[in-house]
Order: C-alpha cells, then sequence, then structure tokens
C-alpha cells in the first residue's frame, strides 16, 4: 500500500462523495507525555463552513480486521487531537464498528465517518475499488503459516530447531517449514543469515494477532455453550481435561484487572470438557469453546492455565470491546513487550 496515495485518494473521495474539504496540515507537535508511537502518519484539517478548521491526526493503515481497530483506538487515546483512519478501503461492518468505538475514518471508496464540532459525516457501503483489492499472499499469513509463526513468537528458541522440530511445534506438514520461514526472511522477520532468530517480534506479534481471527481462529470449530453457573469458572483448573483458558479468563489470570463476562477455552478434548462442566449449547451463551492449534501438554500439571499471553491479547483486541482493548494493552505491557510467559505466574 502507497500510503500518499491512499492518503490523497481519499481526501478526494471524501470531497466529492460529501463536500467536506480535508486538507494536509503542517507538522505538528503532539502533546508532550505521549509516547512515541502516538505520533500520527500525518496531520490534516477538516475546514467546515461554521467553525473553526478541525485538525486531525491520521492513521494510514489498510483495515480489513477488528484488532487493527482497537489498536488505533487505544492510540487515539493518547493524543489531545482527534484522530482519523485513512484507509484503501473499510468495509461496512468494519465501518459500523469504527463508529461504535468512535474512530474517525475516510476511505479512497468515499466511505466515512466524522464526528467533530461543526461536521457530521456518515457513509457506508461504497464498493471496494480496484485499486484497493487486495494482492498476493504471503505464505506465513496462511492458516499453516500462523500456526508456524505462533510457535516461533512463543517459543523463541524454536527458531533454531530444525525444520521437524518447527514443525511438530506447530503441528504443521513438515513440507510447509520452508516456504512459510523463507517469507519470514524476505519481509524482514527472520535473520536471513544462521543462527536464525527473529527479528523486532513485536511487529510480527501485531501482524500475527491482525490475522489470527480472520484466518485461523475460523478453522477452530468454535461452538458457544451455557453453564449452569454464572461463576462456574472461578476456581476451575482445567487443565486435568487437556484444555486451557483464553479470552477474558485467561487476561483475568494474567492481570487481574478484567472481570471476565465471556469464557473463552482451548481445548483438544472437546466432549469430556463438556460432559464434566455440564456445558449445554446455547448459541447465545457465555461459554466459546474452541480447539488447539498447538500441541497442548498431556500431563495434568502442564505449566500454565491459560492460553500464552499473545493468544490472549489477540482474541482481547478481535473483540472490539473497549474494557478488553484496555485490558489487552495490559498484556501487551506486561508479557509481550518484556518477553514474559504466562507459565511466570501459574
Amino acid at each position: 500500500m502507497n500510503t500518499q496515495t491512499t492518503l490523497s485518494d481519499a481526501i478526494a473521495a471524501l470531497q466529492a462523495e460529501t463536500g467536506v474539504r480535508m486538507e494536509r496540515a503542517a507538522i505538528h507537535q503532539v502533546r508532550e507525555e505521549a509516547p512515541g508511537d502516538a505520533s500520527p502518519d500525518a496531520w490534516l484539517d477538516v475546514i467546515t463552513p461554521q467553525a473553526q478548521p478541525v485538525r486531525f491526526a491520521a492513521e494510514i493503515k489498510a483495515v480489513d480486521r477488528f484488532h487493527t481497530l482497537g489498536t488505533l483506538q487505544a492510540r487515539a487515546r493518547l493524543r489531545r487531537e482527534p484522530t482519523v483512519l485513512v484507509a484503501p478501503f473499510v468495509t461496512t461492518e468494519a465501518a459500523r464498528q469504527c463508529r461504535s468505538l468512535g474512530l474517525n475514518f475516510i476511505d479512497a471508496a468515499g466511505n466515512a465517518y466524522l464526528d467533530v464540532p461543526g461536521c457530521f459525516v456518515y457513509v457506508t457501503g461504497k464498493p471496494r475499488p480496484e485499486s484497493a483489492r487486495p494482492v498476493g499472499r504471503f505464505k506465513s499469513l496462511t492458516p499453516a503459516g500462523l500456526r508456524i509463526v505462533f510457535a516461533l513468537l512463543t517459543r523463541p528458541a524454536l527458531a533454531t530447531g530444525t525444520y521437524r522440530d518447527i514443525a511438530a511445534a506447530a503441528d504443521v506438514a513438515l513440507g510447509t517449514v520452508g516456504d512459510v520461514l523463507a517469507d519470514l526472511q524476505a519481509r524482514g522477520h527472520l535473520a536471513p543469515t544462521e543462527p536464525r532468530r527473529l527479528l523486532a517480534p513485536g511487529a510480527l506479534q501485531e501482524e500475527w494477532a491482525t490475522h489470527f481471527p480472520v484466518k485461523l481462529r475460523p478453522r477452530l470449530h468454535a461452538r458457544r455453550f451455557a453453564a449452569p453457573a454464572a461463576d462456574w469458572w472461578k476456581g476451575v483448573d482445567l487443565r486435568t481435561q487437556q484444555a486451557v483458558w483464553g479470552g477474558e479468563v485467561a487476561a483475568h489470570h494474567l492481570t487481574g484487572y478484567l472481570e471476565p463476562e465471556q469464557s473463552t477455552i482451548y481445548t483438544a478434548k472437546p466432549e469430556a470438557l463438556i460432559l464434566k462442566h455440564r456445558l449445554r449449547p446455547d448459541p447465545t451463551g457465555a461459554i466459546e469453546v474452541l480447539d488447539t492449534f498447538w500441541p497442548l501438554a498431556e500431563e495434568a500439571d502442564a505449566a500454565s492455565a491459560t492460553v500464552p499471553p499473545l493468544l490472549v491479547y489477540a482474541d482481547l483486541m478481535a473483540s472490539a470491546d473497549p474494557r478488553n482493548i484496555d485490558t489487552a494493552q495490559r498484556i501487551r505491557a506486561q508479557y509481550l513487550d518484556t518477553g514474559r510467559d504466562a507459565r511466570d505466574i501459574a
């Protein structure tokens, strides 16, 4: 994606569709207490006839996953000025999420949501322009590739292992490993020389968390259930049923911050789990059961009662729930940014 082309196309589409004029502003200093990564990609002014120009901090991103919206909302909270997402294309459902989160956006198709003093715009349903149609496919972003990347991110020493070691840890066919590692090297995520090691794992974590909900999670046979009591999860250790906590319950264990409303469980033996805890099928139930996509330790005293923090982070960010997004940022700071593992609290 060419960010400057995307910006120009989105500004032109906004004016053509709504008559609202947006201009690039001069470089503007963010408030001193904001962290460095809160710096926007550009500064934009919306020119309104009834009021003073409104200055936006622009984030130029390709967005087709809810995780990205949650990340942008978290960054927007660090700024004094309102944030506007500038994207090649925003789907109708993503537009609804933006409005729900209070996140302004414009795209190259003419879709937009702006809600600031003197200006309200909400346009959705414009078709994806040809220039925004996805091209190519990275091997590391396929379902098998995401399994391998997850194994590498949660077990960094695995990068120096054999292809057979990596395939076993990711539960994938041996033949897929070489192509995925080559893709990671070509895109700068994996050192091209021996010994193999991950480069800037933080960026790869974000990429994985963005694609997991769309590419891999739908293949994990998610089912919803209800339990006899709302607090049934308290004091329950799932390791004896070859299962681990994910989502909000895992976040509660990792941070002590979130009071769970939904329960997410990853398991290798769903039938035993469902019977033991008397879970009943309910499409609107607060319990979600998914298959594991990595080998779980078979012993009952496995190291951690939760999935790895990276998976907790991905599930929370994909929910687009503000309280989950806040907790996800805590998990990033406490675990992902420090290299700490869930086993440290077991």
